[in-house]
Order: C-alpha cells, then structure tokens, then sequence
C-alpha cells in the first residue's frame, strides 16, 4: 500500500471540499452485497505514511477528510494510534469521518473518542437490519444490543456526529420488518440516518443470489435493486419517499425542537415519516425542492390535516426557527417574542455593563440585540447565542436568562 502514489496537491485542496483518504483496502467481513467480501484481506498504508499524509490536510486545514476504509477500527491498536496523532495535532478546523464497526469497540477506543473536540470525528456505523435472518442471509452477524449499547456510550460525551446506516430491500426484510429495524435505528438517536437502498452489485455474491432471493434490479449502474421476494416496487418507492422526509426533517437537524412533539402524535418514528410523506405528496410537491421555510408552514398545514391545534406545535418551530437563523423578519405564523420592547432594551442594556450570559462579546447594546435573539417561551426566556454554535447541528446556543 505505501507504494501507491498520494495524489493530492496544494490545487486540490480548495476551500470546503472533500477529501477522500484510503489508509486501507479490504475488509475482514464477508458482507454479501459488498465487493469486498470477495476477498478478505486486509492491506494497511504504514501508519508513518498515514500520518504524514494526514498532516499535509490537517498544516493546510481541510475541511473534512473522509477515510474509505471499509471497516477502518478493524485493528483496535491502528485505530487507536491514528486517533491519538490526530488528537495531539488538531488544528481546530478538520473533520475527519469513518466508517466503523461498533460492536469492536473497546473501551480505550470510546474513552479516547470521547476525549476529542466536539467536531472533530464523525462515525458511520452500518446496521443495514436488526432482522437477523435478513443478517444470516447477507452474512453479517451482529449484536444490535452491544451496538446500541456502543452507540450510547459514544453519544455521552455530545462531541461526535454519529450516523447510522440502514439497507431497504435486503432478503427477508418485507415492509414490516423494515418499519421495525427503522424504529430500532431511530431509538438510538443517531445524529443521521442514513437510508440507503440495496445495490446488487457484478460479482458480489448478492448477485449469485438474487434469483433466489427474487431481487429484481437495473441492470446498469447502480444496480439498484427494484423489487424482491418480500418487497414489492411500490413498497421501496413507498421508502424512498420515506427517505426524503428524513433527510429534509431529520438528518438536516433543523426541526430538533419539533419533532419530539410530532413523534408524539404517532405509534412509531416509521409512522410519523410515512404520514409526512404522504402529506407531500397530496401537496404536490414530489421530488420539487422545497425551501427551509415554507417547510416550517408545511409542518403547520400537515398538524392542522391530523386535526390538531396549529398553536401546540407553534412555540417549537419558532423554537427551531432561531436556532437556525437570527431573522429579522418574523413568518406571519410566528407571531411576537412575548417581550416588550421595553424589556428587551432594559435586558441589553444590563447585559452591556455585566456580561453575564455573552462573556466573549464586546459589543454595546444595539450591537448585542442584533448580534443575538431574545424570546419567551413556556420554559423561560431563552437568549440566542449565534457565535457559538453547537458543532453537531449548527444550532444556536441557548441560554437560559433570568426573569
């Protein structure tokens, strides 16, 4: 592997791009639908390599680094090793993503992932199922209680973005089974879910299979699959669907105060995704883009078609509203702040002379008003702080200010 060129110079490392890094190439799995699984060596860049490559992005501060590995703590010790060089030289700036097997960890791998900056690390875990005769069959065993049990410990700390990845169309998997592994996913609380859709790829074994498993897929690339023995088309377009309303409410971490309160409404995570779904396409929307605003309409006119009160779900997405953005201009359905203007000037002015909540602002009063957002909620009031961001989700900070 060392003998393999590094083909990244100065001109590829433009402002906010992407860098895809290999360290190593094989898998030690079999998993059926992966190429990989064809052979299972595993052949490693020397870590003195690694490392000297990884601090040409991090001295240039790139903005995200993604590993390809395929199972990148597949050697608890190389893992380790890389995510210590990577904790002694963090420039403050880079993001570096994996892709993991969970249930490996050990227990100086969390303690050592926990110790990083919030930010710094991002991990994808593939659980593709939580049916384990669809994880017989694709010939990925797995122990979804030490995974979530892994998958906690890794959330305690708040300072790594977690993904979790599942599979549609997988043997064995019919509607009701996916709805389950979804629920099962959701519980988690990842920081995504990542759906993805079974790809019967040449070669793989999946492919030597997939008569027998009734899979049904393009026959160019990607190899999609398009129906199988327990799924019909319509169901995994039914999914897609699905998969849209997750990237546009949950994963974008832009209704974080909204949704706990329409999980509510629903049996399950699956139903309230399958309701949202349903409720766009009867606007007609499709595959149309749709703005971050007018999506916080849509979640109004999609309470008011459950037969609920718009107003219960008013005071999250104003909630939601300004932890995203300090806008000037308030949406119609929002209403007034609950202060006066009065109170608002009289709370600046005292923040000007004591710094109490914004300690790393400079600024005077008027600047601090604009600078930041103050509002009332049920709980309290609730000041805004938009320079400092949680590096998870993007949103504001929120400080809770005395009455």
């Amino acid at each position: 592997m060392d003998s393999l060129p590094f083909l990244y110079s100065e001109e590829d490392l433009s402002e906010n791009r992407i860098i895809y890094y290999e360290s190593s190439r094989g898998c030690p799995y079999s998993c059926s639908y992966c190429l990989s699984s064809l052979d299972r060596r595993v052949r490693a860049r020397s870590l003195e390599k690694v490392k000297e490559e990884l601090a040409f992005f991090l001295d240039r501060r790139v903005s995200q680094v993604k590993f390809v590995d395929r199972t990148f703590n597949y050697d608890s010790r190389r893992a380790l090793d890389i995510w210590r060089f990577l904790k002694e030289r963090d420039n403050g700036v880079t993001n570096f993503h994996f892709e993991i097997n969970a249930e490996l960890m050990t227990e100086e791998e969390l303690a050592l992932l926990g110790s990083l900056r919030p930010g710094q690390v991002q991990l994808e875990i593939g659980v593709q199922s939580t049916n384990r005769q669809t994880l017989a069959a694709i010939r990925r065993p797995s122990d979804f209680a030490r995974l979530s049990d892994r998958v906690n410990r890794l959330k305690e700390k708040k300072n790594i973005h977690l993904h979790l990845d599942l599979i549609a169309g997988l043997p064995y998997e019919d509607g009701e089974s996916f709805r389950k592994s979804f629920n099962d996913v959701m519980d988690l609380h990842p920081s995504q879910l990542q759906l993805g859709f079974l790809k019967v790829l040449k070669g793989s074994p999946m492919e030597a299979q997939a008569a027998e498993f009734g899979c049904r897929y393009h026959g160019e690339p990607a190899y999609e699959v398009l129906s199988t023995n327990w799924l019909s088309y319509a169901g995994l377009i039914r999914l897609k669907s699905v998969e849209e309303m997750v990237e546009a409410f949950y994963n974008s971490a832009q209704f974080t105060a909204s949704l706990p309160v329409l999980e509510t409404w629903f049996p399950d995570y699956f139903g309230l995704y399958e309701a949202l779904a349903d409720f766009h396409e009867k606007k007609g929307f499709g595959d149309i883009s749709v703005s971050r605003l007018k999506r916080y309409e849509l979640l109004l006119e999609f309470c008011e078609s459950l037969g609920r009160d718009r107003e219960t779900l008013i005071p999250s997405l104003v909630r939601d509203l300004y932890l995203r953005e300090n806008l000037k201009n308030r949406p119609a359905w929002a209403k007034d702040t609950g202060i006066s203007k009065e109170e608002e000037r009289a709370f600046y002015d005292r923040e000007e002379k004591e710094r109490k909540y914004l300690p790393g602002y400079r600024e005077t009063a008027p600047a601090l008003k604009r600078l930041t957002h103050l509002e009332r909620f049920s709980d309290g009031l609730i000041l805004f702080d938009y320079r400092n961001r949680d590096p998870l989700t993007g949103n504001a900070k929120e400080i809770r200010a005395e009455e």
